[in-house]
């Protein structure tokens, strides 16, 4: 084997990749591909799982296919690699195979106790990046790196390497569901939505009402929505609305009037203030402007209420009368029948398939209520449902950005300090920390575009043939011939679940490539680039 291959063209460049990609082993082009993986999600048989195709069902048809849906997905290999996909960011070969092993039950409860895993292998690579999460600024010396780039880096670390993928899966749901924009609170507010990210972190599986009273009082969210400037004269409605639109019940379970009443309780919500010192003399500017940044690194906001600015007169909402302030307001929504379908069916949404039926739901706002909203005791009965394991549900979804990027390194066990990297994600279209909007990503389709589809094979230039050479593929080290090299990647990341036509032409365009480490980076990066890679 060659340890050191020579430099190479990256691979969008090679005459022999594209005609492979051509053939069809993965995109003919961007666009197309894009519209290939939005037909597999439609058609909803996540690549090849014997479902019946119907383009125009007659009664009885639609009867049958529907049938179909329901079906268990057949192969425990699939079904594993489905659960780790779904509750995490995807698996190793040797993490689908334990977990194949495993009954429903038990699978979901080793993902679910993840509290007794040891994550000391994660919190040491941490520490070894010295990730700048705090200070705003490029110093004195203009070295130090960006924390909007270096919050991204943290992330994804953890996401890559964690132990307990189903916590850092839990943190993406609540940081997409109680969203915050890193680009509005900017630079100097960016320490605070780490802080909220662990808040996420530590609330991932809890009581919903015990994060939702968390997040209202947490940094972030108060700057973002503008309740630390709320008064009793001047109201401020943007946290009220939200909390009720995006973050609890939904639209048309509440009226304006709620709204304004409900923004009156949270006013005079403030948070302990920067303490500012003044600035030295005779300091350059760079110096000053370091001065400033280290103020705000120090600054370590509380939630607290001030008296004069708070109305403290009786509120009407939802029905209910009385001198609220924001903890009760919270109280009241959840115990709302509309907060507790909506949490569930957006739990659901995001773990098993979206648009579930009325029943699915309604078994599991049951769970919600009889557990007193546990966050935990919801995800494991999504978890352990003939719904979560059906046809329906396999692949039915179009990965994220992250779900894309992340997913690679695990399943191929890359080795990576996403310096740089981040970058290349951001041009898939989502950048963690900083949603659209306050209702987050919309994701589903709207992931795929021609323009952010050349992103995700931009990111996998970025990835596998960084500086034009190869990159190693711990994953795929060993393959005895092209042919097992192919299938071992098939494995890994599409459950196998190709045509044979495509299968084919991986093994064709591998035979081409002579170079041990050159080979596995192409057909890892024909796999990925692939229509069936871009379902979870």
């Amino acid at each position: 084997m060659n340890e050191n291959p020579e430099p190479s063209v990256p691979l969008l460049q090679r005459a022999a990749t594209r005609r492979a990609m051509l053939a069809g082993t993965a995109a003919v082009a961007a666009g197309g591909t894009a519209a290939a993986v939005v037909a597999l999600a439609r058609r909803g048989d996540g690549g090849g799982t014997g479902r019946p195709d119907i383009s125009s069902p007659t009664p009885d048809d639609a009867k049958l296919a529907a049938e179909a849906l329901k079906q268990p997905i057949a192969d425990p290999m699939a079904r594993a690699a489905h659960l780790l996909r779904r509750a995490g960011w995807g698996g190793t070969l040797g993490e689908i195979q334990a977990f194949a092993e495993l009954s429903r039950e038990e699978a979901a409860d080793r993902l679910l106790n993840f509290e007794a895993l040891d994550n000391a292998a994660l919190d040491r690579r941490i520490a070894a990046a010295n990730f700048n999460l705090s200070t705003p600024g490029r110093g004195v010396d203009n070295q130090r790196p960006l924390i909007t780039f270096e919050m991204q880096r943290w992330w994804l670390t953890r996401m890559s390497y964690t132990a307990r993928p189903l916590e850092e899966r839990m943190t993406y749901i609540w940081h997409g569901l109680l969203t915050t924009q890193v680009s509005i609170l900017e630079m100097m507010g960016a320490k605070t939505i780490i802080q909220q990210n662990e808040l996420f972190r530590s609330h991932a599986l809890g009581r919903y009402d015990d994060l939702l009273q968390a997040v209202a009082k947490d940094p972030a969210m108060m700057i973002y929505l503008n309740t630390v400037d709320s008064t009793a004269e001047h109201p401020n409605e943007n946290f009220a609305r939200e909390l009720m639109e995006l973050f609890s019940m939904g639209e048309g379970n509440y009226t304006e009037t709620d709204v304004r009443e409900s923004a009156r309780a949270f006013t005079g919500w403030r948070l302990t203030p920067l303490q500012r010192r003044p600035i030295p003399q005779g300091l350059s500017t760079p110096e000053r402007n370091e001065f400033v940044s280290q103020m705000w690194a120090a600054w370590q906001p509380e939630w607290l209420v001030d008296p004069k600015l708070h109305d403290k007169g009786v509120k009407t909402f939802l029905g209910r009368t009385g001198p609220f302030g924001g903890e009760d307001i919270i109280s009241i929504i959840m115990e709302q029948p509309a907060t507790a379908r909506f949490i569930t069916r957006r739990l659901f949404s995001e773990l098993a398939y979206r648009d579930p039926d009325e029943e699915t739901i309604g078994r599991l706002v049951d769970v919600w209520e009889t557990s007193g909203y546990s966050v935990r005791d919801v995800v494991r009965a999504i978890l352990v449902s003939d719904e979560f394991y059906s046809i329906r549900a396999y692949r039915s979804l179009v990965r994220s950005p992250v779900d894309f990027a992340v997913g690679a390194v695990r399943a191929l066990e890359l080795e990576t300090n996403w310096r740089g990297i981040e970058r290349a994600a951001a041009t898939m279209d989502q950048t963690l920390f900083d949603p659209p909007n306050v209702a987050g990503w919309p994701g589903g389709e709207t992931w795929l575009s021609s323009s952010t589809f050349f992103g995700r094979l931009n990111f996998l230039d970025t990835v596998l043939f960084p500086a034009g050479r190869a990159a190693p593929i711990p994953g795929l080290q060993g393959a005895s011939s092209p042919e097992v090299l192919v299938d071992e990647a098939l494995k890994r990341l599409v459950d196998d679940n190709i045509s044979p036509e495509s299968r084919e032409s991986l093994y064709a365009h591998a035979r081409t490539v002579t170079n041990p480490q050159e080979r596995a980076a192409a057909v890892a990066y024909l796999v990925l680039a692939s229509p069936e890679y871009q379902l979870i």
